[in-house]
């Protein structure tokens, strides 16, 4: 259910199917963890390389009975993918019988994520030479021309699905989840049976404008994805500073003209991530020829076809020079001094929201209240009235819209996530069941294994010790704290930034396998701490399967399935991408897990 990431059976140690032996975790992404594991059966063997990369996706695959079928059918084609740009697939298998975890077999590799060569051997340099960057890119590109000819397109192409080797080969990953696609050029469409973007496998900095709508998958998404991927090679940025297509479409941003290129070489990068499908370079192939600067192709026009397999090819000439008619151009300016300026500019204006509910510099208020024993009870910050727009537009992630204007009126949050000394007084004084016991430094930690109904339990308890009315959030004011009124994905920005929070990959020195401390990161803009990562918080909301007919007042949403519950935030074992702003988890009522904490709310008058 929502976010749970995988079977809780399995971990480092643990043997799937009686045959892969888990060693080491590798990584965690939307779709799943991906570890190290040693194939006993070639062990025994003597096989020279007796390891494996298998991944254990999340349990959203459960909640689609079809998209194990449709795994099958996307493997049987992925096997097909032999080429050396392509990580070899193995299999699809269960780890049990019917509703068990799925898994995924395939090459191990050794060598770097295209993301952290960026990270750590990119972005220090401002950008690789032409000639290194070209290098990868190209190899990038025969990986995925070579899918797009076998009608497949990859959907989540992005700088993590990308691998250097030592030997130097690039090869993309993931697309045994890839989806079927109707190629332009020849018209053939064969249908897959699950979308998997419904299942997380969506990255909105790297997916096109129509994926976020919601169309139907083409080749040149891929082709966007190239280009921004592309762009941070050259310059250690991405093009649109990661923020989404749609977002940068209705800003019209304009990423910086790249002196080290040619005018073709950037002709060629800025038709590569155009905004609009029909301005965007044709295929993958086509991209890299005009990119290596020697001269623009002239572009084909295609016409679709949905019941033949045959499509028509019009050659038509284009216009080679920089015109403005693009859905995205690039700015080609006189002098350093006048370029330098309009890049400072440009970052401000990605950065900046168009709606900054609070200021940067505004005063944080707080109370504290007694309780009856003469303690402190949580320290609450006071938020004022506000108006936000909650949730995604023209999401595939339905679950998170549709986006809607909610006011929120005055009222007061814990400014950190109750701790388990302040949750152990209420235990204590009630004779419930102590969570966590094992952990000493209780005021620093916060509480965790506690279920809905005991955290809706705390906040009456801590209205009859203080004579306040306290409660758990309503959805929505729990959307508007920790985004503080903005649309950026996260608190800070659009951008997953290392040292942000406590979670799986937020590039922490932290140990991922628990919380850690509370306010060990920098509040957000309201002045309240860990909204995002550590542990995941109750709100009081049952659960609904959209926004539609969703309050705009900020209560409490009547109805829905209240056998099912909401947590918010994400926590340390989510992958950064799932401690979003909108992100939006389901579980059942009773569960103590611990991964799951609480944050309250105080009203006002």
């Amino acid at each position: 259910m929502g976010d749970k990431n995988i079977d809780n059976d399995f971990d480092v140690g643990s043997v799937v199917r009686g045959r892969f032996k888990l060693e080491k975790v590798l990584g965690v992404g939307g779709m799943g963890k991906v570890y190290k594991a040693l194939d006993l059966l070639k062990a025994e063997a003597k096989d020279r390389k007796p390891y494996v990369a298998i991944k254990l996706l999340n349990d959203n695959f459960r909640e689609h009975p079809e998209s194990f079928i449709a795994l099958q059918r996307e493997a049987s084609r992925q096997q097909k993918l032999s080429h050396p740009n392509i990580a070899t697939v193995y299999d699809f298998d269960r780890v049990g019988g019917v509703g068990t975890a799925v898994y995924i077999t395939m090459e191990l590799m050794e060598g770097i994520e295209i993301k952290e060569f960026i990270r750590k051997k990119v972005r220090p340099k401002n950008g690789l030479p032409f000639k290194q960057a070209y290098a990868i890119i190209k190899q990038i590109g025969n990986g995925l021309t070579y899918a797009h000819e076998h009608n497949l397109v990859h959907s989540d192409f992005k700088p993590s699905n990308a691998f250097l080797c030592n030997d130097g080969k690039v090869k993309t990953l993931d697309f045994g989840i890839a989806r079927a696609v109707e190629n332009p050029i020849t018209g053939d469409l064969t249908k897959t049976l699950f979308d998997p973007g419904k299942l997380g496998a969506l990255t909105p900095a790297y997916a096109s404008h129509e994926q976020l709508e919601g169309q139907t998958p083409d080749i040149r998404d891929d082709i966007y994805a190239l280009g921004c991927v592309a762009y941070e090679l050259l310059t250690g940025e991405h093009p649109f500073k990661k923020v989404p297509a749609n977002v940068a479409r209705e800003k019209r941003l304009v990423p910086p003209y790249i002196k080290s290129l040619n005018k073709i070489q950037n002709t060629a990068l800025r038709g590569a991530i155009a905004f609009f499908r029909d301005d965007r370079s044709p295929s993958v192939a086509h991209f890299i020829k005009e990119f290596e600067g020697q001269e623009l192709i002239p572009k084909p026009k295609y016409e679709k076809k949905t019941k033949s397999n045959m499509s028509l090819y019009v050659g038509s000439a284009i216009v080679i020079a920089l015109v403005l008619g693009l859905g995205v151009f690039f700015s080609i300016d006189k002098s350093v001094k006048k370029q330098k300026k309009l890049s400072a500019e440009e970052e401000i204006y990605v950065l900046t929201d168009d709606k900054q509910v609070v200021a940067e510099k505004a005063s944080i208020k707080t109370l504290q209240d007694k309780l009856r024993s003469g303690k402190k009870g949580p320290v609450m910050v006071i938020i004022n009235s506000g108006t936000f727009d909650m949730g995604i537009t023209s999401s595939i992630r339905k679950d998170e819209g549709p986006r809607h204007t909610v006011k929120i009126k005055k009222f007061a949050v814990s400014q950190n996530e109750i701790s388990l000394e302040e949750y152990d007084i209420f235990a204590k004084a009630l004779q419930k069941n102590i969570p966590n016991p094992k952990e000493n430094d209780r005021k620093k930690y916060p509480v965790n294994f506690v279920s809905w109904d005991d955290a809706n339990d705390y906040a009456k308890w801590l209205s009859k010790e203080t004579g306040e009315k306290y409660r758990l959030l309503s959805e929505a004011e729990w959307e508007y704290i920790a985004s503080a009124g903005r649309k950026s994905t996260f608190w800070w920005g659009y951008d997953e930034e290392p040292n942000r929070a406590h979670c799986f990959t937020c590039e922490t020195n932290l140990d991922t396998s628990k919380p850690t401390k509370i306010a060990s990161f920098k509040a957000n803009l309201f002045g309240v701490y860990d909204t995002a990562g550590n542990v995941s918080e109750w709100v009081r909301d049952c659960w609904h399967e959209n926004y539609k007919n969703a309050p705009d007042n900020g209560t409490v949403w009547s109805g829905g399935d209240c056998t099912i519950r909401i947590a918010r935030g994400g926590s340390f074992t989510s992958p950064q991408q799932s401690i979003r702003n909108t992100k939006r988890e389901q579980f059942k009522a009773g569960e103590k897990l611990s991964r799951i904490g609480i944050r309250i709310a105080r009203e006002l008058p």
